[in-house]
């Protein structure tokens, strides 16, 4: 099994096409972002980093619905669209915050697999995807929240660092060093993985 090839954002990002089509229909001289900008730029991001947060699909399409609703109320106070989309994943974190604060209970990130991954071609890609993504959230699961939200920032929401640093309020380097270690332990205990299945 190839477990160096695991994308930590396969399972709950979309096709690349579908990515393309959130770039936003903005004039470059408007001073106004327009809420069909916001939406169609944000939303499918808004709507993976959620439910990569909760781990279950309609809950997060319930936050991202009211993260939109918030911003339909806000559009006077948003000015450009790159700090928009940091004061929307504030906004979604916040919401996931409440999310569980309300619920009580941890969702186990074993409900984020995905069955039917649309990128797998066989049965056989089936099953080797499966159990490399249990292995990845296995892995995932260890390490600290504040990693875990910078990961899924990153690589399922698609943030650059500046944004990841606007939406969690630190600095750019933290989140440089966060996501360094974070993915380097990651590596290294996948890497362990691989080599107690060689050996047994």
């Amino acid at each position: 099994m190839e477990m160096g090839r695991v994308g930590i954002s396969s399972s709950w990002s979309l096709p690349a096409s579908q990515e393309e089509q959130c770039t936003p229909v903005i004039g470059e001289r408007e001073q106004q972002i327009s809420f069909d900008a916001l939406y169609q730029r944000y939303y499918p991001r808004v709507l993976a980093f959620l439910r990569f947060r909760t781990g279950m699909f309609d809950v997060a399409e319930d936050l991202t619905s009211i993260v939109f609703e918030r911003a339909l109320l806000h559009m006077a106070d948003l000015q450009a669209l790159d700090a928009a989309g940091a004061w929307l994943f504030r906004v979604a974190r916040n919401c996931a915050t409440d999310y569980f604060r309300r619920r009580q209970a941890e969702v186990s990130l074993d409900l984020l697999i995905d069955v039917d991954h649309p990128w797998v071609n066989s049965p056989e890609e089936a099953v080797l995807a499966h159990e490399e993504q249990a292995i990845l959230l296995k892995h995932l699961d260890g390490l600290s929240e504040r990693e875990r939200e910078i990961i899924g920032l990153k690589f399922v929401a698609h943030l650059r660092n500046r944004e990841i640093a606007r939406v969690l309020h630190i600095p750019e380097g933290t989140v440089s060093s966060t996501l360094y270690r974070a993915l380097g332990r990651l590596r290294d205990a996948l890497r362990r993985e691989r080599g107690n299945e060689i050996q047994s």
